[in-house]
Parts: structure tokens; C-alpha cells; sequence
């Protein structure tokens, strides 16, 4: 009877083993094993804070003049406003006076639009054209200044025409980028 009873009870405990012990215990290794991949996501965000810490510290130990230069470089979004503006304070110092900018978004080639164009870039593309009347000087001196004016600025096409009064009219196509 002994004998039947020990293999009664090694029988049941197999069998608890299988059923219930077994079962938990691979329930308990997968939670031990995303408890250890959450505490390595935790650490890599606490060095991420630290870091994010550091680069904010960094950023406004940077004067403010010239985060505004940087700003104008690359800016975070397209202002046509301010850039015609921009233009046009430029043109006036040299007694040009630009004719037409304008914005176009539904992406019809327009020689006075600004079209937006898309990428798998960090920035984005406008291209903007513009025409006006100045004299061969004066239109070097303007795009001298165009160029080294902080934003950054690609000309794509200039054409000009002859006029009577021995002035030149000028069409400029540049393109310009901003950050998304």
C-alpha cells in the first residue's frame, strides 16, 4: 500500500507540475524578461533626459543674436510675407523696386509663384520668382547682396529684356528652404 501511495502521490505531482506549476513558471520568465527590457528602456530614458538637459543648457548658454541668425538661415516655417519684405528692403537700397511676388499653392507653373515642393528631407523647398527693372549695376549690387544675405538662397534662373531708357528688366527665380 505504501508503494501505491507514493505512486499516487508522484503521479499528482507530475501532474500539478504539468498543469499549473509549469505554465506559471514560463509566465513568470517572460515577465522577468520584459521587466528587464523595461528597465533598460527606463535607463536609456533617463539618459536621454540628461542628455535633452545638457543640449538645453548648451542651446541657451548660445547669445540670442545669434539663434536669430541661425533662425533666419533655416527657419522653422515659410513666411512669404517677410521674405517679399526682405527682398524688397534689399532692392530698395539700390532704388529697385521689385514688381511681383506672389503666392501660388495650387502648384500651377506661374512665373510669379511660390510653389511648394515635398521630400523625404528635414527641410523644405519654395521656389519663388520676381521681376523688376534696374540698371546692369544695380542688379549685380542686389544679387551680391542676395547672396550673402543670411538665408539660404539657390538662384535658379535669371532673364532680362532691354527697355528703351537703357534700364534691363529682370526675372529672378531663386529658391529658398526651411526646416519642417
Amino acid at each position: 500500500m505504501k508503494s501505491t501511495t507514493s505512486l499516487t502521490l508522484l503521479l499528482i505531482s507530475i501532474g500539478i507540475f504539468y498543469t499549473f506549476i509549469d505554465p506559471k513558471y514560463k509566465e513568470v520568465k517572460i515577465l522577468r524578461s520584459n521587466a528587464e527590457q523595461f528597465e533598460s528602456i527606463l535607463s536609456n530614458v533617463e539618459e536621454l533626459k540628461e542628455k535633452r538637459s545638457d543640449l538645453l543648457i548648451k542651446y541657451q548658454s548660445i547669445p540670442r543674436v545669434e539663434v536669430d541668425r541661425l533662425a533666419k538661415m533655416l527657419p522653422d516655417n515659410i513666411d512669404t510675407v517677410r521674405l517679399a519684405i526682405d527682398f524688397d528692403s534689399i532692392a530698395a537700397q539700390y532704388g529697385i523696386s521689385i514688381k511681383g511676388i506672389q503666392a501660388d499653392s495650387s502648384g500651377v507653373d506661374n512665373s510669379a509663384a511660390i510653389i511648394q515642393t515635398g521630400s523625404g528631407a528635414p527641410y523644405e523647398e519654395v521656389s519663388v520668382s520676381f521681376r523688376f527693372v534696374a540698371s546692369y549695376d544695380n542688379f549685380r549690387k542686389f544679387m551680391e547682396d542676395i547672396e550673402q544675405s543670411l538665408r539660404v538662397i539657390d538662384v535658379k534662373s535669371v532673364t532680362f529684356q532691354a527697355t528703351d531708357n537703357g534700364l534691363y528688366e529682370y526675372s529672378v527665380a531663386i529658391q529658398t528652404y526651411w526646416l519642417r
